[in-house]
């Protein structure tokens, strides 16, 4: 099976990285240089997945993610963002954006998580085996909006993965979008337990304790890059 891939990046050694990293037969490649020219592609075409850079000059990735559901257009999406965390998040999961990855990334961080989220939607209900596969379950269902569902793959995901600090992490995200800012602390204090040095529980739990709380900069964070850059 090929997979059809669009690429969207405005920095021109990102977009060969990402060329090179995808250059098999089992996937086709489209490029787009800012958030424009990828919102009329993927008005035009179909893709199984995005690539998505969070901050571009003019149009950023966050309102082409927007004006993508807005048009009601069914694409995967994976974010990129240099920053360590990802503005507007809550409202990023809402349009179905839970996988991000930070830059710099490795070539085989990026082709795991873009294999993780195309595998995702083969995953049968009744069919799960282990966490990977409970996780990425968990995911697909915040993607369709089924919260309570995805909230409770994400505490069999916890089971499982006992020392895994990203279901927890997840957790505390959806505990914020439903305004439990209490709970969402404990998710946040229970990933730094188990991984001190997970940056996007870290950086969460920072924002959410801080005097003016505000919902910007939560970071929904990536098992493929959790240290600071």
């Amino acid at each position: 099976m090929t997979y059809k891939l669009l690429i969207v990046d405005d920095e021109t050694n990102i977009r060969m990285t990402l060329k090179q990293c995808f250059s098999s037969e089992e996937y086709q490649l489209d490029i787009a240089v800012n958030g424009e020219e990828a919102l009329t592609k993927l008005k035009t075409n179909e893709y199984d997945l995005a690539l998505l850079d969070i901050r571009m000059p003019g149009l950023t990735g966050m309102e082409v993610l927007e004006k993508v559901r807005e048009d009601g257009i069914d694409v995967d999406v994976i974010m990129m963002t240099a920053y360590g965390s990802v503005e507007k998040a809550v409202e990023a999961m809402k349009l179905g954006a839970v996988d991000f990855i930070g830059k710099p990334f490795t070539p085989a961080q990026i082709r795991e998580i873009v294999e993780n989220v195309l595998a995702r939607g083969d995953l049968i209900e009744d069919e799960l085996e282990g966490y990977t596969d409970t996780l990425q379950f968990a995911k697909r269902k915040i993607v369709a909006k089924e919260y309570m569902s995805g909230e409770d793959y994400l505490k069999k995901a916890v089971a499982m993965g006992v020392d895994k600090p990203e279901p927890h992490n997840l957790l505390g995200v959806i505990a914020e979008y439903k305004g439990d800012i209490e709970r969402a602390q404990k998710h946040y204090r229970a990933a730094l337990a188990l991984d001190p040095t997970y940056t996007p529980a870290r950086a969460n739990l920072e924002r959410s304790a801080s005097y003016s709380y505000s919902k910007a900069n939560i970071d929904l964070g990536d098992s493929k890059v959790e240290k600071e850059k």
